[in-house]
């Protein structure tokens, strides 16, 4: 009798409906009518199918959250490898530069060239290809026996060589090098921070004339090229050829800049 209320009330098959009756505590329908009886059974139905309705939802959101939670792993295990894999951005190569000119000495000026080689040969290229003809070097002068170095901490000595050689203009080159301290490379192993550095100091009265510096943000092998490179990067931006900064300007052009120009007069 009960399985046939079930299945009129519910329309579902006998084999179901009888879940429902050994799934709870037997029901006791003494002293009802049978109209109490279908409403029991309706109600008793009823939450039987919202329990299996809402069993079914949070099973179905348990496997949607682990089946995500997969994939959101599986496609950043994908994504981190690729990301350390990706190789580092090429190193910088055109030198940072800066300099500046009060003024600079005519092409009949005679200039005095402080330095040491291979930055002697460089700017000695460099001032005779800008119609720079009096070039004067140390060794031409009286104190050609004397020990001191050419940088620019010796300008004392290095004016009164100019004030006896009757030149214009001192030009200083002098360049550092050492195993750290580049912009992006801390620490150079087996290459070098390399930095160049240009000054001109008139003969009389020993005023700043120009000056100019060059050096790559990245380390360098400590060689003859990277050294006329840099020179001539200098001499260029502290001549006002090139401006300052980090600019795609190739050294070959800094070598060759201006070469057909005259310079302002002093």
């Amino acid at each position: 009798m009960l399985f046939e209320i079930c299945d009129s009330l519910s329309g579902i098959p006998r084999k179901h409906a009888s879940v429902y009756t050994v799934t709870r505590a037997p029901l006791q329908f003494t002293g009802l009518g049978s109209r109490n009886v279908r409403t029991l059974l309706r109600a008793y139905l009823d939450t039987e199918r919202n329990e299996a309705y809402n069993l079914l939802m949070r099973s179905l959101r348990h496997r949607t959250i682990q089946t995500f939670s997969a994939l959101g792993l599986a496609s950043l295990a994908l994504l981190v490898p690729g990301c350390i894999s990706q190789p580092p951005p090429s190193g910088v190569r055109y030198p940072i530069t800066s300099g500046i000119h009060t003024a600079l000495p005519t092409a009949e000026r005679r200039i005095l060239l402080w330095a040491d080689p291979p930055l002697t040969d460089v700017a000695l290229d460099w001032l005779k290809s800008h119609q720079y003809a009096d070039v004067l070097l140390p060794e031409q002068g009286p104190f050609q026996r004397m020990q001191v170095s050419h940088r620019f901490s010796d300008r004392e000595t290095a004016l009164a060589v100019a004030k006896e050689m009757n030149a214009d203009l001192v030009l200083f080159l002098e360049h550092e090098e050492s195993k750290e301290g580049a912009l992006i490379e801390p620490h150079c192993g087996p290459l070098f921070n390399v930095n160049v550095d240009v000054r001109g100091l008139w003969g009389e009265g020993g005023d700043t004339a120009l000056k100019g510096n060059a050096h790559y943000p990245h380390c360098v092998a400590l060689t003859d090229q990277t050294l006329r490179s840099l020179t001539c990067q200098a001499l260029a931006t502290a001549w006002g050829y090139r401006p300052s900064g980090q600019l795609e300007i190739p050294s070959t052009l800094s070598c060759t800049a201006g070469q057909t120009e005259r310079p302002p007069i002093r």
